[in-house]
């Protein structure tokens, strides 16, 4: 696969900042994009891969024969697949119908057994994902869960990995606030563990969506649904005093954010990524001080067809803040040094 094999050839990790100058209230707002689309096979989700793999081996729990399973969004089952294809061992995804087609393809592309569950009604899809799981760990015995969703490996690569990176490229003093959009909560939690123990003064801002119940919201359904953003179930990883403050969002809404910074700036992220940039921004337009925000952005928006190939729904209501946020992404402009 030729595409896959171009993802490879980059690195896990030393992603890099963009700087998104945004004009807000009379004053410009940075927004300092993290750009994990530039890991090996295309997201942030490369990262946790790799770590929850590592794990496994050095528990012994890996080996020749194994079968690796996991229940996936999409940008984690990539990852799996292709350093699965390396390591040699047997890899099964378990997906949903929202699931990109383009992520379906490159997991089979990579020799990935793909199962698709049905779409369960009320936001409890990914319960099915989890019991068709168990039903193959079940009746495989060299089947091997990597289970992103309790695998401490998760938001340990985080800590001492992404938020290291975002300490390093950002002086102390600097970063006014890191925004996160949520799904298992393994990246907030590890970029929480760094953050509150060496830059305690930095603010974290967790985004998830309306009807997700990944930070104790009660699921439901979501006709938009956005990929990797928001979850069926509470974060295993996320507890009280992680981070700061909670923004939660429609999915449309974010999709909007991702559509208005491609226009203006010509980057395109995926759902989480703008989530992120619009919390960023409503948390900017109610603290004055903030001058400087870090927007994680899991993967880009290429694969995305339900955002960039076709008109989005009607704008959900929204209050004015949203509107407002919105509007300010219409005149973003992309900086190639460091902002001012």
């Amino acid at each position: 696969m030729s595409g896959g094999l171009a993802a490879r050839r980059r690195a896990i990790g030393g992603t890099p900042l963009l700087s998104l100058g945004v004009p807000l209230q009379g004053r410009i707002v940075w927004l300092r994009l993290k750009v994990e689309a530039e890991n090996c096979f295309g997201s942030i989700k490369a990262r946790t891969a790799q770590a929850l793999l590592e794990s496994l081996e050095a528990a012994g729990r890996l080996g020749p024969g194994s079968r690796v399973v996991e229940s996936t969004s999409g940008n984690l089952g990539v990852a799996l697949a292709g350093l699965c294809a390396e390591r040699g061992y047997r890899c099964t995804l378990v997906v949903e119908p929202s699931t990109p087609q383009h992520s379906r393809d490159e997991m089979a592309a990579y020799g990935a057994d793909v199962v698709v569950v049905r779409e369960v009604a009320g936001g409890r899809t990914l319960s099915a994902r989890l019991d068709a799981v168990r039903d193959i760990l079940a009746s495989d015995p060299t089947a091997v869960w990597t289970d992103q969703y309790e695998n401490p490996a998760n938001p340990q690569v985080h800590q001492w990995g992404t938020a290291a990176e975002l300490a390093q490229a950002v002086p102390q003093g600097e970063l006014d606030a890191v925004s996160v959009a949520v799904s298992t909560g393994g990246t907030l939690a590890g970029i929480a563990g760094f953050f509150r123990e060496h830059r305690p003064q930095t603010r974290l801002l967790a985004v998830d969506a309306v009807g997700s119940a990944a930070l104790g919201g009660t699921p439901g359904d979501r006709p938009f649904k956005l990929p990797g953003f928001g979850s069926g179930q509470r974060s295993r990883f996320l507890t009280g005093g992680m981070w700061d403050r909670t923004f939660t969002l429609h999915d449309v809404h974010a999709a909007t954010a991702c559509h208005r910074i491609a226009s203006s700036a010509g980057v395109r992220l995926g759902g989480s990524g703008g989530a992120a940039v619009l919390a960023a921004l409503l948390h900017a337009q109610d603290t004055p001080s903030v001058s400087q925000v870090v927007c994680v952005c899991p993967d880009g928006g290429d694969k995305y067809e339900q955002i960039y190939a076709h008109p989005l729904p009607a704008l959900p209501e929204a209050g004015l803040g949203v509107l407002t946020a919105l509007d300010a992404l219409g005149a973003a402009r992309l900086e190639s040094g460091e902002p001012e």
